[in-house]
C-alpha cells in the first residue's frame, strides 16, 4: 500500500467516525424525544482509493408498527372522546341514592306529597310541595342544558378538528416539498422526517390515517376508508359550518351539517370515510348520543306531566288542562315533545297559591281544609304503573321504576365506556412500548460509541506511522 492511500484510507475512516459520532449523540440526546426515528450510519468500502464511504444516515422506523400505533391512538382518541360524554351524563343524571340525582329529586317530592296528605290544613307542608315539585323540574331543566352542552361541545370539538386538520394537511404537504429538495441535494432530511411524522401522528388523533411511500422521500395521507387526504402537492379541503351552539331538536340538515370533502357535501353514509378518531367521535355524541339522551329525558319529562295532569288525580281539571307540572305554562303534546325537560316548570296556580294543590288548581275558592284527595291522587298517580305515554320509554312501569331505570342506563353507558377506554389505552401502551424498545438503545449507542472510539484510535495511529515514516525519509 502506498503512503498516499494509507492517508487516504485513515482520513476516510477518521470522517467515517466523526460522522458516526454525530449519529450516536444524536440518538442519546433525543432517545425520549416524541416521533424521533433512531439513526443508523450507513458505509461502504472504496476499493479503489481504499478506506470507506458513508453513503449517508438512514432513519429506522418500523412501518407496521408505526401504522398500528397511529390506528390504536385514533382508536384511543374516539374512546376518550365519548367517555367523557358518558361521564358528564352520569354526573348529570345522577347515580341512585346520591345526593343531587333525579330519583333522589323524585323521592323527595313523593315525600312532600305524602307529607302534605297526611296534613292537608298546613300550609308549610303545601310550600314544601311547591318547593320540591320546583327542585324536580329543576333538575330536569339543568339535565336538559347539560345534555345540550355536550353537543355544542362537541360542534365546537368539530370546528377544531377540521382545523387542525386541515393546517396539518398543509404542513405535511410543505415538508414533503421540503424533504425532496434536499433527498435531491443529497442532504440529511431526517430532522424533518421527524417533524412529518409528528404531524401525521397529530392527524391520527382525529382521523385514522395511513401513509404511503412516494419517491424523493414524500409520502401520501389515505383514511383509513380510503379517502384521499395527500397525493401530490396539494392537500384535500375538509369544511364544516356549525354554530357554536346547539339546541333541542336540532338535526342533521335542520340545520346541522356534516363535512364538506374538497368543496362536495359529504352524505351520512360518506361520513364513514372519517370514522374512528375524534372527529367521528365529536359527530357521534352530536347527532345520536346526546338526542338519544335528551329523548330519554324528555320522556321522563312528559310521563311525570301526564301522570299529574289526569282528571282522574285533579277533578278541576278539564282536557286538556296542564296539571302541576307545564311546559312553559301549557299542557305539553307528543308533537312538541322534543325538549320538554328543559321547559319543564311548575304550574303558576300551585307556586302563587298553594291551597290549590289539596282543592285543585282550577278551584274557584277554598274547600275543606282536611280535603287530601288531590293529593293522595297525586302519590297514586306517581306510584301506578302505567303503559308509557311517549315513544321514549317501554314497558309499564312506576315513575320512580322509570328514573330508575334512566339513572341505571346512563351508570351502565359510562362503565362500558370505562371499559373500552382501558381496552384501548392498553393497546395503544403496548404497541408504543414496541416502538421504543424498536428505537433508541441507550447500551447498544454506547457500545457503538466505543467501537468509534477504537476506531478513531486505530486510523489516528495509522496516521502518525505515515507522519514518523514520513519525518525519517526527510532525515536521511
Amino acid at each position: 500500500m502506498s503512503i498516499a492511500k494509507a492517508i487516504s484510507s485513515a482520513m476516510s475512516g477518521l470522517t467515517a467516525t466523526a460522522r458516526g459520532t454525530e449519529t450516536v449523540a444524536a440518538n442519546l440526546s433525543n432517545v425520549m424525544t416524541p416521533g424521533y426515528a433512531r439513526r443508523d450510519m450507513q458505509v461502504s468500502s472504496q476499493s479503489v482509493t481504499g478506506g470507506v464511504k458513508v453513503d449517508g444516515i438512514v432513519r429506522i422506523v418500523n412501518s407496521s408498527l408505526l401504522t398500528e400505533l397511529r390506528l390504536a391512538g385514533s382508536a384511543l382518541s374516539a374512546a376518550s372522546t365519548k367517555n367523557a360524554f358518558q361521564v358528564r351524563m352520569e354526573a348529570t343524571v345522577g347515580l341512585p341514592g346520591q345526593a343531587g340525582s333525579l330519583g333522589v329529586a323524585l323521592n323527595d317530592f313523593q315525600a312532600a306529597l305524602g307529607s302534605a296528605a297526611t296534613r292537608p290544613d298546613d300550609d308549610l307542608r303545601l310550600a314544601q310541595v311547591v318547593s320540591a315539585a320546583g327542585t324536580l323540574a329543576n333538575r330536569l331543566n339543568d339535565a336538559s342544558v347539560a345534555v345540550q352542552t355536550a353537543r355544542s361541545t362537541a360542534q365546537q370539538g368539530i370546528t377544531t378538528d377540521v382545523a387542525v386538520l386541515n393546517a396539518s394537511l398543509e404542513r405535511v404537504a410543505y415538508l414533503n416539498a421540503r424533504i425532496a429538495v434536499l433527498d435531491a441535494d443529497g442532504t440529511d432530511a431526517s430532522p424533518l422526517m421527524d417533524e412529518r411524522q409528528q404531524v401525521i401522528d397529530r392527524i391520527a388523533g382525529i382521523v385514522p390515517v395511513q401513509e404511503v411511500s412516494r419517491e424523493a422521500g414524500k409520502v401520501a395521507l389515505f383514511t383509513a376508508e380510503g379517502a384521499v387526504l395527500l397525493d401530490g402537492s396539494l392537500p384535500a379541503r375538509i369544511e364544516f359550518q356549525g354554530a357554536a351552539q346547539v339546541t333541542a331538536g336540532q338535526t342533521v340538515g335542520a340545520p346541522l351539517q356534516l363535512l364538506t370533502f374538497n368543496g362536495a357535501p359529504l352524505s351520512q353514509a360518506q361520513m364513514r370515510l372519517f370514522s374512528g378518531g375524534s372527529l367521528e367521535a365529536n359527530f357521534h355524541i352530536r347527532d345520536q348520543l346526546a338526542p338519544d339522551m335528551q329523548a330519554d329525558l324528555d320522556a321522563l319529562a312528559f310521563d311525570l306531566q301526564e301522570r299529574l295532569a289526569s282528571p282522574q288525580v285533579d277533578p278541576t281539571l278539564a282536557a286538556g288542562d296542564a296539571g302541576l307540572f307545564t311546559d312553559q305554562g301549557a299542557r305539553a303534546t307528543q308533537a312538541n315533545i322534543t325538549g320538554l325537560a328543559g321547559r319543564l316548570a311548575v304550574n303558576v296556580a300551585a307556586v302563587d297559591t298553594p291551597w290549590r294543590l289539596r282543592d285543585g288548581l282550577q278551584a274557584a275558592a277554598q274547600g275543606p281544609v282536611g280535603a287530601s284527595g288531590v293529593l293522595n291522587g297525586m302519590l297514586s298517580a306517581l306510584d301506578a304503573s302505567r303503559a308509557p305515554t311517549s315513544g321514549g320509554v317501554q314497558g309499564i312501569a312506576t315513575l320512580n321504576t322509570r328514573f330508575g331505570t334512566l339513572e341505571a342506563k346512563v351508570s351502565t353507558s359510562r362503565v362500558n365506556s370505562d371499559a373500552d377506554l382501558a381496552i384501548r389505552s392498553s393497546r395503544q401502551s403496548t404497541i408504543q412500548s414496541s416502538i421504543l424498545a424498536d428505537g433508541v438503545d441507550s447500551d447498544a449507542e454506547m457500545q457503538k460509541l466505543l467501537q468509534y472510539e477504537q476506531s478513531y484510535a486505530a486510523n489516528a495511529r495509522v496516521l502518525r506511522a505515515v507522519n514518523e515514516m514520513l519525518d525519517q525519509i526527510l532525515g536521511i
